[in-house]
């Protein structure tokens, strides 16, 4: 809501200038030889109006006794800007002599009892008492903690405002910091930002007020909220006859190592050195080089904090803390899901997408070339879990974990649709399973 507070001015002949108060002014009136004495008053409202900043607000004002105000001047200004008015009417038109921000914003409306200019109520920043800014607009970024640092902008209020964060059950939340900017119409920007996990909130409002209790509010549903995450291999817990590059993203078998043939090689699992214990959590591995087939060996899921001892398939179930999808070669594909289910996927991934949305307990996978969903496995969650690769033996392609990958969009929707729905729902576009496992709880 704006407040204008103004100045009038009339004058006859540029004898007499008055604002609000009883004039004796000399009149000659268009066609009359003799001079005409002339007093009336010139009456504004007592209070301010007020109006919303862009809408289009009446300012009025009566001379009394009535007048024909046709032959009079009638300026309309700023208090320290009288040679550059807001709008000037005389000679019977309005002039073209008008203080820049108001040009093509106001008109005059002439009666015979009282005049009034109408203007549209932007750009009055130095009219107003108070204007109500914008709308607040949220903007989340997941943190590699599982957190969410949400952002709160709004612009376009008068004067400074104050910032409040709140949780969906009424709570107040920190803030991280805030900061307000004033340009050149005079009206203030405000930015502030606060960081958040899904056991703090799930619905997040940034409140923007003024002294006069008048506010806007924005929320966020930080529940569909997915982290594309930084993922690197644990070089501590890596197995001696793989090999990992310098930058801890690219992981295969040793050439001094000899594969007997005998069975996938499970003792081959890499770990990666991030943890998450809440929240949603994307990244990408590239299964196929340049030039080169994609990879026909690999193992690629989640592993709970810990279990760095792999041995046989037998022994990498998810009550043991263990979650993933695995290529076999000539074997296929399979899960270690109890009972495991074996699935056959056409093409051959090049390049797999995995989110991890811990607290609904799903993991699911992608073909990123194709923007697939493959398949999620349903469980629950506790302590820390952390990504697990397996590059295999034998093939010419290392794993290669990508750099923040943006989470393709079958990730999203899939994040978007569980922040809605508790139950998991299937992707319309795939024909796999949704493979549960609720009993585990590793």
């Amino acid at each position: 809501m704006s407040i204008f507070q103004y100045l009038f001015t009339v004058s006859v002949k540029g004898v007499v200038h008055f604002q609000n108060k009883n004039v004796l002014m000399i009149y000659s009136p268009p066609g009359h030889p003799r001079c005409s004495f002339l007093s009336f008053t010139v009456v504004v409202p007592g209070d301010p109006i007020a109006a919303h900043v862009g809408s289009t607000v009446i300012v009025p004002c009566w001379i009394s006794p009535p007048e024909n105000a046709e032959a009079l001047e009638i300026r309309w200004y700023r208090h320290d800007q009288f040679s550059n008015p807001v709008l000037l009417y005389n000679h019977g038109k309005i002039q073209d002599v008008q203080e820049e921000p108001y040009r093509n914003r106001t008109s005059l409306a002439l009666r015979s009892d009282h005049f009034c200019v109408r203007r549209r109520s932007e750009h009055l920043s130095l009219l107003l008492s108070s204007a109500l800014g914008s709308a607040p607009v949220l903007f989340p970024k997941p943190l590699d903690d599982g957190r969410v640092n949400i952002s709160c902008r709004s612009s376009g209020w008068y004067p400074k405002p104050s910032v409040s964060w709140t949780s969906d059950d009424g709570r107040a939340l920190r803030p991280g910091g805030s900061s307000h900017s004033r340009g050149a119409d005079e009206m203030f920007s405000v930015h502030s930002w606060t960081a958040v996990s899904l056991s703090d909130a799930q619905l997040v409002s940034c409140s923007i007020s003024l002294r006069t209790g008048e506010l806007k509010e924005g929320r966020l549903n930080i529940q569909g909220i997915v982290s594309s995450v930084e993922i690197t291999i644990d070089r501590e817990h890596l197995h001696p006859d793989l090999k990992l590059s310098k930058d801890c993203k690219t992981v295969r078998d040793s050439k001094d190592y000899h594969h007997t043939g005998e069975g996938f090689p499970f003792q081959f699992c890499a770990f990666g050195a991030q943890r998450f214990t809440s929240g949603r959590h994307y990244w990408e591995v590239e299964l196929a080089q340049t030039n080169t087939p994609p990879k026909n060996y690999w193992l690629i899921g989640v592993v709970k904090h810990g279990h760095f001892t792999t041995r046989d398939r037998s022994a990498l179930t998810p009550s043991a803390g263990f979650w993933f999808l695995c290529s076999d070669g000539p074997h296929g594909f399979y899960t270690n899901t109890e009972p495991p289910v074996k699935l056959s996927l056409t093409p051959r991934p090049e390049r797999l997408g995995v989110l991890l949305d811990y607290d609904e307990g799903l993991l699911s996978f992608y073909n990123v070339k194709e923007s697939k969903h493959l398949l999620t496995i349903s469980s629950r969650f506790s302590g820390s879990v952390g990504p697990l690769f397996n590059p295999g033996a034998g093939d010419l392609s290392p794993i290669m974990i990508l750099d923040c990958p943006e989470p393709v969009e079958s990730a999203v929707e899939l994040a978007a649709e569980s922040s809605d729905n508790p139950e998991p729902v299937e992707l319309p576009q795939s024909s796999q399973p949704l493979l549960s496992n609720n009993s585990s709880d590793a």
